[in-house]
């Protein structure tokens, strides 16, 4: 076994250093064919093998290694599947989005954490936002979590019902993701079910979460109830939100709160 492993090795820590520029004298070819070496070390028995190979092929940009790539999704070694993801967000092809998507439920946290961010990279279709969303359903909390980063991380996050109802997620960070991609929509509907999370939820942290939406969305008709919450709720920060979020709704009549946006 140690004999095989060897050659492999050295294959394609050659063909990494190709990638790197340490054979500048005498490349065996463009990026389009180390490329090609690289997807078929996706196959290879060794998993470390196979996860350096799927984290090159990002770093070499070809789209052309997608296929290989979205196989490489459903290796049985969890590293391999997060390096595929990762590498797949950096091609940038919008089409692998239903994929990652799907990883988003991966019994690994750290496949999920590549494929939410991966998803960050892609342009969203309804596809892939769809999958994303039925995320929000399933019965592992941290799965949940997932599919809310990779809403707030897409250009256009879709006002739905389905949205809307994972507001009564019973565990608070998720309800926390889900006000943060409710705010990401931009639409006005949403302005009442922050309202609501603001005045009612349990969790000071959703509650600082919906004052700093509202702030974001900039309604007006808002800076009423807004005004109570900065004066009257007990949690310290969500006061400072709210105070921040009449801030930026009306600047001129208020003052700097010392906090600054959440990025």
């Amino acid at each position: 076994m140690k004999a095989r492993f060897f050659p492999r090795l050295f294959s394609l820590l050659w063909t990494c250093s190709l990638i790197a520029g340490c054979y500048v004298d005498a490349p065996p070819g463009g990026p389009g064919e180390v490329s090609i070496r690289l997807t078929e070390l996706l196959a290879d028995p060794d998993p470390e093998v196979r996860r350096t190979a799927a984290e090159s092929l990002g770093k070499i940009g070809q789209r052309s290694a997608g296929h290989g790539l979205l196989t490489a999704l459903n290796d049985q070694d969890s590293r391999v599947r997060a390096a595929a993801a990762l590498s797949l967000g950096r091609l940038g092809d919008g089409a692998s989005g239903i994929s990652l998507a799907g990883r988003l439920v991966d019994s690994s946290e750290a496949v999920r954490g590549a494929s939410a961010l991966a998803l960050s990279e892609l342009e969203s279709t309804g596809a892939s936002e769809a999958e994303t969303i039925r995320a929000l359903h399933h019965h592992d909390p941290s799965v949940r979590m997932a599919a809310t980063r990779a809403l707030v991380s897409q250009d256009n996050v879709p006002f739905t019902a389905e949205l809307v109802g994972a507001l009564h997620d019973t565990d608070a960070h998720v309800r926390q993701g889900v006000a943060a991609a409710l705010g990401e929509t931009g639409d006005r509907r949403a302005i009442p079910h922050l309202l609501r999370l603001l005045k009612e939820d349990a969790s000071a942290g959703v509650r600082s979460e919906a004052a700093f939406r509202l702030g974001k969305l900039g309604d007006t008709s808002v800076v009423g109830e807004l005004s109570v919450v900065a004066k009257g709720d007990s949690d310290s920060i969500t006061r400072g939100w709210a105070r921040w979020a009449v801030e930026q709704i009306t600047p001129s009549r208020g003052s700097d709160s010392g906090l600054r946006p959440i990025r």
